[in-house]
């Protein structure tokens, strides 16, 4: 996925950063918290969204822990810039899709995301994504690519 890496080198180079929300605001893509119960999140825990004139949003619980909440907004950032054609996207544990491994491999890059194999080593991918704060299924998709 080189070039899924090509697009957050050019990212990091043009803003100078890999803050999920410094990057959503440079880019005019809108972060609106909500209740875990609203309509708009169909029972979700984020939503990305992009209507005809290109107003773009993301949609995200407002009780996420912190890591969580940098993750899944990166995942869908991906969803904006990976596959522009999309017009909304929603993020679940269950997906398994072409475009949700190539949201959740740029939001993995993206957050520069670590491994210390030595530290880590003997764990499960269920331990390890406890251990780093990191949701299961995507670091799942992750390590099966």
């Amino acid at each position: 996925m080189e070039w899924i890496d090509n697009i957050i080198l050019g990212l990091i180079d043009k803003y100078n950063t890999r803050n999920v929300y410094e990057l959503c605001d440079y880019l005019g893509i809108k972060i609106k918290k909500l209740d875990s119960n609203n309509l708009i999140l169909r029972k979700k825990d984020a939503f990305y969204y992009r209507d005809f004139q290109n107003n773009e949003a993301i949609f995200i619980k407002n009780n996420l822990p912190l890591s969580l909440e940098k993750f899944i907004l990166s995942h869908e950032l991906g969803h904006a810039l990976c596959n522009p054609d999309l017009l909304c996207a929603a993020f679940t544990f269950s997906n398994k899709g072409k475009f949700e491994k190539q949201a959740n491999y740029f939001a993995f890059k993206l957050n520069n995301t670590k491994f210390d194999e030595v530290e880590l080593e003997g764990m499960t991918i269920e331990q390890i994504a406890s251990c780093l704060e990191l949701p299961y299924e995507p670091l799942k998709q992750l390590v099966n690519i």
